[in-house]
């Protein structure tokens, strides 16, 4: 596969899953506010997302939109790293993704180079999970000049997005077997240097060929006016244990 041609199916496949996530092979406007990159400073920008949560939602209180805020940085990395290696079978390198910033949201990324690795699943989620963790710790160290954010925090809600994703995967495809499932999540949470006993929080229903995820944090949107519980929730009823 060539490597624009790579690209044109992951940006293909990206909008399938979601039209949010909206990709783009582009030079990179370093004097863009909006856009969002490693190795540029971005504090200002993550904290103007911030506060526009809070403008929009007063009533749910800082926990909500530092969580809001975290969420919102790392799920489209988390999202391209599935795509790109189970639907496209290769990975672009995530720590170069520029991402861009809208008011209360982030949606739009884009790569500046058309290089990409191939490799097996295992190889390549390998590499994923290294450059999650550098960009991820990238946000982290940009949010501390304003906020305090506990590594603990960040990897319980980088571990939910990982597991997530599995969930979303077998969804696509649904034909896909408990072993198998089990043993990918197994690598993605090796990969990113998440405890392995995370894996309790996924369960295989056999008899609707259904997988399912408790999370282990709450992303405290019921603290929105008009808002629940979300079904896969710890705090949920149907997921108390």
């Amino acid at each position: 596969m060539s490597d624009h041609s790579f690209f044109e199916h992951l940006f293909e496949h990206s909008k399938q899953v979601t039209p949010y996530l909206d990709g783009q092979l582009a030079p990179l406007a370093t004097s863009d506010p909006s856009l969002i990159h490693l190795g540029h400073p971005s504090s200002q920008s993550i904290r103007e997302l911030y506060l526009s949560l809070e403008k929009e939602h007063p009533e749910a209180g800082a926990p909500y939109w530092l969580t809001r805020t975290w969420t919102l940085l790392c799920w489209q990395p988390i999202y391209v790293a599935f795509i790109s290696i189970y639907a496209c079978r290769g990975l672009p390198d995530l720590t170069t993704m520029a991402q861009k910033v809208q008011p209360r949201f982030i949606s739009g990324f884009q790569f500046e180079s058309s290089d990409f690795s191939q490799g097996t699943e295992s190889e390549l989620i390998e590499q994923a999970g290294k450059q999650l963790i550098e960009l991820f710790e990238y946000f982290r160290n940009e949010m501390s000049q304003w906020t305090r954010i506990r590594p603990g925090f960040t990897r319980h809600l980088f571990a939910d997005g990982v597991l997530g994703c599995m969930v979303k995967l077998h969804q696509f495809a649904p034909d896909l077997g408990e072993e198998y499932l089990m043993e990918q999540a197994r690598l993605w949470l090796q990969a990113c240097q998440l405890p392995e006993k995370l894996l309790n929080t996924l369960s295989y229903n056999p008899h609707s060929n259904s997988l399912k995820l408790v999370r282990t944090s709450c992303c405290l949107v019921y603290k929105c006016h008009g808002r629940e519980l979300c079904s896969d929730c710890p705090r949920h009823p149907d997921n108390k244990r």
